[in-house]
């Protein structure tokens, strides 16, 4: 098989990245985040979470989306993809525009990726920043191998609530429950 390009080539690409967010073409992100009962000896400061997570094969590879002010990044990537498709030392599709005004409307930066790497890695990665609606919230979470991590800014229930903890074990509040100690 063929790696197939998601993003369309150069003579036919839409006019904005909104619009080749809106393509069939366009690269989709499928992020799989470890599930919070899977996470272990998790350790907080305020508004950050941070606990080992090691089931494999799940674990093997960078799972990851950020939101901030202006800014949204996702990426995933898995390793060890031993497949008849990742059969390559490299192969890369990418589509960016950064300080763009050819459509009319600013776009600030916006880039998407997918790549295969190593023989055995696969991935897709976007970032855009004051592209579309504005993230509503500071916050992010992800794993890279074992170690996943969770933040908010202000933290919250919702999101990441605030407290201290140190690898599993609560300190402020005392009833903190959060990662490893739901």
């Amino acid at each position: 098989r063929h790696f197939k390009p998601a993003c369309p080539p150069p003579e036919t690409a839409p006019d904005t990245m909104a619009e080749a967010g809106n393509s069939a073409n366009s690269i989709e992100i499928k992020i799989e985040f470890a599930p919070e009962d899977k996470l272990q000896a998790t350790t907080a400061c305020c508004c950050c979470l941070c606990s080992f997570y090691t089931e494999t094969p799940d674990c093997m590879g960078v799972q990851a989306e950020n939101e901030c002010l202006c800014c949204v990044n996702q990426v995933s990537c898995k390793c060890c993809q031993f497949l008849e498709e990742t059969r390559t030392l490299m192969q890369s599709t990418s589509h960016g525009k950064c300080i763009d005004l050819t459509s009319g409307d600013f776009i600030c930066y916006d880039a998407q990726s997918e790549f295969i790497m190593c023989f055995c890695l696969k991935g897709a990665m976007t970032q855009n920043c004051c592209v579309g609606d504005l993230p509503k919230h500071c916050q992010g979470k992800g794993n890279m191998f074992c170690i996943d991590c969770r933040w908010a800014i202000p933290p919250s229930d919702e999101t990441v609530p605030f407290g201290i903890a140190i690898c599993g074990k609560p300190l402020y509040p005392a009833d903190f429950k959060a990662g490893s100690m739901k």
